[in-house]
């Protein structure tokens, strides 16, 4: 997706957010959206109003769905450390709500956004966000092989696989510091990534310095 378009497409659910769900009126009066566009429909950030909380979100679900043309069930919230933040997922279908609830991997839960400073125009913050997600599931299987706990291998090559398709594409349009401080944030050592791209990206070994200095 062009990058313009992306901005327009997040802008769009910000204010239908504001005219439907924030108004005066609405379930969630003052609460405010920072929304992302996903390929299975959108998430984001809910800031919410005072004397709001997360249930005041659970309660309001249905009333996001119509305002979003989104059948009901397709509203999945999470609530955060902060009692004042959720995050939300608006899904285009039923499914994939229901999809989401029962993966048994960690998901995204918005602490994704923080340390992550886009370095190129070529990446847009679903790029990384779904890196992420992908490097916390190769992490999980490789630990495990590493413990000496029961693993299926073939869902370890799939998860290895999946991670060093989404770098190798990435790579392309973004700066190798940018990917080896996600992965190292994600806790992957050197030993977890092919020889290959490990090089590309310089990875340190387990003697250098494992977690980049902020800035």
């Amino acid at each position: 997706m062009e990058d313009s378009a992306y901005r327009r497409d997040c802008e769009a659910l910000r204010t239908r957010w504001n005219d439907r769900i924030a108004c005066a009126d609405g379930p969630l009066p003052g609460s405010v959206l920072d929304p992302l566009v996903t390929p299975q429909g959108w998430c984001g950030h809910v800031q919410l109003a005072e004397g709001q909380r997360a249930g005041t979100v659970i309660d309001a679900v249905s009333d996001i769905a119509k305002a979003y043309d989104l059948p009901d069930g397709s509203i999945v919230v999470r609530t955060m450390a902060e009692n004042r933040q959720v995050f939300i997922w608006g899904y285009t279908t039923k499914s994939g709500a229901d999809y989401h609830l029962s993966w048994p991997h960690p998901v995204l839960d918005g602490s994704e956004f923080v340390d992550i400073k886009r370095q190129s125009n070529g990446t847009t913050l679903l790029d990384l966000v779904q890196l992420t997600t992908w490097a916390r599931a190769h992490k999980e299987s490789w630990d495990a092989i590493r413990a000496g706990r029961e693993m299926d291998v073939q869902q370890f090559v799939r998860r290895l696989n999946r991670l060093r398709a989404g770098i190798v594409d990435i790579l392309t349009r973004a700066k190798p510091q940018q990917i080896r401080e996600l992965l190292m944030r994600v806790g992957l050592d050197r030993a977890s990534l092919p020889n290959d791209l490990a090089e590309e990206l310089n990875y340190p070994h387990d003697r250098d310095p494992t977690v980049p200095i902020p800035r």
